[in-house]
């Protein structure tokens, strides 16, 4: 296996090794992951916004559909692309960072101890894949920056802002970072207190616009800012300032514990040696002050439960600065960590079908056909309306050629109004005093709930069309 490694690139073997196991993952689950059902419903459309994420990931996630069809291969197939991107623009960053090769590749063999990536962003993370390589593109282009500040690499930093807030709405926290640093360390104070910068905010105002627009017509915002405060535990009962505090610690610990422990351990065999000189200031800095941007907001925001994902893509990068002050016998890693990586691919692809038949519940053990084949035979003619963008996404990976919809789906644009009829699948046995289920499917789901078909004419009473406005 080693022999292997050093003929091919490390970091395009495990790139490639991560993308062919997340493919082969996605044929042994009999159903989409949350977050690729999100996908196979807001494929549908081109629109210049969706629910509460950025618009990009869907419109590359339709482009991919329109070659290989609605279909799981389609899915995995994007998440795979850009897990592989993650690694090989991570070790690209370590390289121009130390300015060696060997280190690089131990730091993209560390990211098997980041549980969130090599786990979670591994089996169904979508918009914070893409996240973490916009982060890491931007910081590339920064080192370029930091060697040239010419004309073309501020131009290229623009398309890196304005990609980053269509990737993620939390990019901005990362655009905070670097404005703050630049008030007092001197290798990015050069960069973005230079007149060149005007053509990066002009580039990344081009490409953000559309969907700024879209953001600020009707009510979007206001529901935006209701599903991220949901997300967040905004109202929740938790005590302000020490609550976010003591969240993102455990969030971070969470999310870096088996590296810190690893670190720690050899450091306490003196089998490495920690030399603060490896890595350069401005990568520091910008640590300390994106995990500073942090609590901040998160205190400010009054959070009151934060995921170890949230934190991924902005504090990624800088394991490079953890890892790479240790000074330490590379060659030795490489020989163990490879098999390690792979070993770790290999229980990831085996981990679905060992679920399925050890009786481990997991929502992507259910079958969404009877649905599907329900309202194939009782409700073809109808417009179908489901209860949420999971059942909407699984629905459609059996009917990619029929236009559905879903309630929670805020962002429908007036143009699809339909005078037609409309079947509407809801968990509420009522939906108004006037509108009586005519038939159930009881217990049915993942969650084992109940479901109520409601035949309507038309749509001014649909409640996902109540607050929808104009699009194109």
């Amino acid at each position: 296996m080693v022999n292997n490694a050093k003929k091919i690139p490390l970091a395009w073997l495990l790139a490639s090794a991560s993308f062919v196991s997340i493919i082969i993952v996605s044929y042994l689950k009999t159903s989409l992951e949350l977050e690729d059902a999100e996908q196979a419903y807001y494929s549908q459309w081109w629109r210049l916004g969706y629910d509460d994420q950025p618009p990009l990931y869907t419109w590359i996630q339709k482009a991919i559909n329109s070659v290989f069809g609605v279909t799981e291969f389609s899915f995995s197939f994007l998440r795979g692309i850009l897990f592989g991107a993650v690694i090989l623009s991570f070790y690209k960053l370590a390289k121009k960072v130390l300015n060696n090769k060997v280190k690089a590749e131990v730091m993209v063999l560390g990211l098997a101890f980041v549980p969130v990536f090599i786990d979670f962003a591994f089996r169904r993370l979508s918009h914070t894949l893409l996240l973490c390589f916009m982060v890491i593109v931007t910081l590339l282009v920064i080192v370029q920056l930091i060697e040239k500040r010419s004309v073309y690499n501020y131009l290229f930093l623009g398309v890196c802002f304005g990609f980053g807030m269509l990737s993620k709405y939390n990019y901005s926290i990362f655009l905070m970072m670097v404005l703050g640093v630049s008030f007092f360390d001197a290798s990015l104070k050069r960069i973005i207190w230079n007149p060149k910068l005007l053509v990066s905010c002009i580039i990344a105002f081009l490409l953000f616009s559309p969907n700024f627009y879209w953001l600020i017509q009707g009510e979007y915002l206001g529901f935006i800012g209701e599903s991220i405060g949901t997300k967040l535990e905004t109202e929740g009962k938790g005590i302000p300032v020490l609550t976010p505090l003591l969240e993102t610690t455990v969030a971070f610990l969470e999310m870096v514990f088996p590296l810190i422990l690893a670190v720690a351990l050899f450091l306490l065999l003196k089998k490495v040696r920690w030399n603060a000189s490896n890595t350069p200031k401005w990568l520091r800095n910008m640590g300390i002050l994106q995990i500073t941007v942090l609590l901040l907001f998160f205190m400010f925001m009054n959070v009151q439960e934060v995921q170890a994902r949230w934190l991924l893509p902005l504090l990624l990068p800088y394991l490079i600065w953890l890892i790479g002050n240790l000074d330490i016998a590379g060659e030795k890693v490489i020989k163990w960590g490879v098999p390690l990586f792979l070993l770790i691919l290999v229980f990831q692809t085996l981990r679905t079908p060992a679920e399925r038949f050890l009786g481990i519940t997991s929502d992507i053990h259910f079958d969404y056909s009877g649905l599907s084949n329900k309202l194939n035979t009782e409700y073809s003619e109808a417009i179908w309306v489901l209860p949420n963008v999971t059942y909407g996404g699984q629905i459609r990976l059996y009917n990619p050629k029929k236009e559905l919809f879903t309630l929670d789906d805020f962002s429908i644009p007036e143009s699809k109004k339909y005078d037609e009829p409309h079947v509407i699948l809801s968990s509420l046995s009522r939906l108004s005093e006037s509108l009586m289920p005519t038939d159930s499917l009881l217990q049915y789901g993942p969650d084992k709930e109940n479901l109520y078909f409601f035949e309507v004419y038309g749509t001014e009473n649909l409640p996902f069309h109540s607050s929808s406005t104009s699009e194109n």
